[in-house]
C-alpha cells in the first residue's frame, strides 16, 4: 500500500516518499545579514555591498532599492543628535536582471543612511535592510585633495574653522550638520547641497570650492576698484569675511587705503558675533559688558537678535577669528 503525504509526492516504490519543495519555500536571502553596518572608506568610496539571495527559479528577478537619511542637527560635539529632522534625503532605483547578485551601485554616488533593498521572484518578495555610515578623512588626505584643486589656498583653514577639518560626527557616523543645515566638512548651506555632497566628503568640498572661488573674485574686484591697491593679507580677510557675510574693508579717504570696518566691535569669545557700535544700543558699552547683555540669546541664533539684544552675525568678526587678527 502506497501512503500519501500532503505537501509531498510518492513514487512508484511502496512504502517509500519523495519529499516535493516548493521553490518558493526556498527563497532566502544569502548575503548581507540584516542591519549589518557598511562604512564608506576614508577616501571617500563606496564599501563593498553584495546582496545576494539563493531561489531554485530561473528567469529574471525585479530588484528595488531605496536609500534614505534624516538630517538633524548635531553640532560639532561627539554626542546624540537632537530628534527634530531638518531635512530628508532619499534615492531609489529598480532594474531587472537574472542575476541572483547584486553589489550595491548608487547611481555612482557616495551616499549613506538606512538602505532597504527588495527582490521579487515569481510572487514572492524578499526584502533586507543594512545601514551605510561615514568616517573621517585623514588631514594628509584633505590636503592632497585640496592641492588638487586650483586656487584654493587658505581653504585649509576655512576647513579647520568650520568644522575642525571633520565631516562626519564619530559616534553616528553621519555628517556634521548645524543648526541653519550647514552641512559637512565646509558647513555647505548655499547652494543647498544635494545628496551626495553631504555625505562625500570630496564632493562636499568640491562643491565649497566654487564658492570659495566666486568669493575670491568678487572680493578682487571689490578691493581693485577705481584702480585701487590691496595687500596679499587684505584679501585674504576680505575672502573670509565674505565666506561668512559682507565686506571686511571700506575705504578710508584720508589714508587712501583700505581699513577694517569701522565701529564694528566683535564677541573675541565667539567665531563670528558681533555689534555695530552705531546703534544707540550698544554706544560706550565694552566688549565684556555687550556680551554679558546679549550671550544667553546666541543659542537661538537669528531669533535672539532683537531691539534689546542687538547683536549680529559679522564676517568681519569671522575673518578675524580666523586668521587671528
Amino acid at each position: 500500500m502506497q501512503q500519501v503525504i500532503h505537501a509531498g509526492s510518492t513514487n512508484n516504490t511502496d512504502d517509500t516518499v519523495i519529499k516535493v519543495v516548493s521553490a518558493e519555500s526556498t527563497l532566502t536571502w544569502l548575503s548581507p545579514a540584516e542591519n549589518a553596518v557598511f562604512k564608506i572608506t576614508q577616501d571617500a568610496m563606496l564599501p563593498d555591498i553584495i546582496f545576494e539571495f539563493h531561489t531554485q527559479i530561473v528567469g529574471f528577478y525585479k530588484w528595488s532599492w531605496t536609500i534614505e537619511w534624516e538630517a538633524k542637527a548635531s553640532g560639532l560635539r561627539e554626542r546624540v543628535r537632537k530628534d527634530k529632522v531638518l531635512q530628508t534625503f532619499k534615492e531609489s532605483g529598480s532594474f531587472v536582471s537574472d542575476d541572483r547578485t547584486w553589489k550595491v551601485s548608487l547611481f555612482d554616488q557616495v551616499i549613506g543612511g538606512t538602505l532597504t533593498v527588495s527582490v521579487s521572484v515569481s510572487d514572492k518578495t524578499l526584502t533586507r535592510t543594512v545601514f551605510i555610515k561615514g568616517q573621517n578623512p585623514t588631514q594628509e588626505s584633505i590636503a592632497r585633495y585640496i592641492a588638487s584643486l586650483d586656487d584654493m589656498t587658505g581653504f585649509e583653514k576655512l576647513l579647520e574653522q568650520e568644522t575642525h577639518s571633520r565631516h562626519f560626527i564619530n559616534l553616528d557616523g553621519e555628517p556634521i550638520v548645524a543648526f541653519d543645515k550647514g552641512f559637512g566638512i565646509t558647513q555647505m548651506t548655499n547652494p543647498v547641497p544635494n545628496y551626495e555632497q553631504v555625505w562625500n566628503w570630496k564632493a562636499n568640498i568640491l562643491a565649497g570650492s566654487s564658492i570659495y572661488k566666486d568669493k575670491v573674485r568678487i572680493a578682487k574686484k571689490y578691493l581693485g576698484q577705481a584702480g585701487r591697491t590691496y595687500t596679499d593679507d587684505q584679501l585674504r580677510h576680505e575672502v573670509f569675511s565674505r565666506w561668512n557675510g559682507g565686506s571686511y574693508h571700506e575705504w578710508d579717504r584720508v589714508s587712501a587705503s583700505w581699513v577694517r570696518k569701522k565701529n564694528l566691535l566683535c564677541d573675541s569669545n565667539t567665531g563670528n558675533i558681533g555689534w555695530s557700535m552705531d546703534n544707540e544700543m550698544n554706544k560706550d558699552k565694552t566688549q565684556a559688558q555687550l556680551r554679558e547683555r546679549d550671550k544667553d540669546t546666541y543659542s537661538k541664533g537669528s531669533k535672539g537678535q532683537s531691539d534689546d539684544h542687538p547683536w549680529q552675525y559679522q564676517g568681519v568678526c569671522y575673518a578675524d577669528h580666523v586668521l587671528g587678527k
